[in-house]
């Protein structure tokens, strides 16, 4: 099935629930989204429900198609994956009420309980690349101290993200994202630079680790007075990398 059947079915079961109060879906799944959505695409969704939630936030009986559920797992709180035999995944909160801050949305169900706030400020990308040199250097660390796992996570994930957010703020503010992950999209947003940062996690860790960080120095040191410059210098001769 294609994503909007899953996203069609999902909403007359709700609507056939008792206690479900309102439905939003997002990105992809939502009307606007219609553009961006592909075979990868999944279906996105907070969903809310009336006192007390009890099995609904528990069981969630307003899946569909449960005949061709394959799986399905709570996380954290709210949140919920569900996926189903042909490939379709579901990615959802479900419980009481919340304020809801992602703007890429679309409401199928209004209960009269849905707040909408805006997302929280872009971080600070002064405070973004300080981070990435920080997470950059415990990370090779620890893959020289033998933690390969804990340093590639250091250096692929955490120190990549910060990254990401200065580069997009410094270097394309005005593209369109996602105001929760400076990743996701980068390629519509600095082709030529995600380009590189992918090639860079093709590499192992360290040559990885070598290359987000001269990155960082051509494309964002120069005539930008917040680069930490002597911050990068200390990292660069600690780790015996060329500054």
């Amino acid at each position: 099935m294609e994503l909007h059947e899953h996203r069609d079915a999902l909403l007359a079961r709700c609507r056939r629930t008792p206690g479900v109060t309102s439905l939003v879906v997002f990105g992809s799944s939502a009307g606007g989204g219609d553009g961006r959505r592909d075979g990868w695409s999944d279906l996105d969704f907070n969903l809310f429900v009336a006192e007390p939630a009890g099995a609904l936030a528990r069981d969630w009986p307003f899946l569909p198609f449960r005949e061709h559920l394959v799986m399905a797992a709570h996380e954290g709180e709210n949140g919920g994956v569900a996926l189903y035999d042909d490939g379709v995944l579901y990615e959802f909160g479900a419980g009481r009420p919340w304020t809801i801050r992602d703007p890429q949305r679309q409401v199928l169900l209004d209960g009269g309980d849905l707040r909408f706030a805006d997302p929280d400020p872009l971080p600070d990308p002064a405070d973004q690349v300080a981070l990435f040199l920080a997470k950059l250097y415990i990370g090779v660390g620890r893959v020289r101290r033998g933690e390969r796992v804990s340093g590639n996570a250091h250096v692929r994930a955490h120190a990549l993200t910060c990254l990401a957010e200065a580069l997009r703020q410094r270097l394309a503010p005005q593209a369109p994202r996602s105001p929760f992950d400076p990743l996701r999209r980068l390629e519509q947003a600095l082709p030529d630079v995600a380009a590189r940062l992918a090639d860079a996690l093709d590499a192992d860790v360290e040559t990885c680790a070598r290359s987000l960080f001269r990155l960082a120095r051509e494309l964002l040191e120069p005539g930008w007075s917040q680069f930490p410059g002597t911050a990068a210098d200390v990292v660069a001769a600690r780790l015996g990398w060329p500054g």
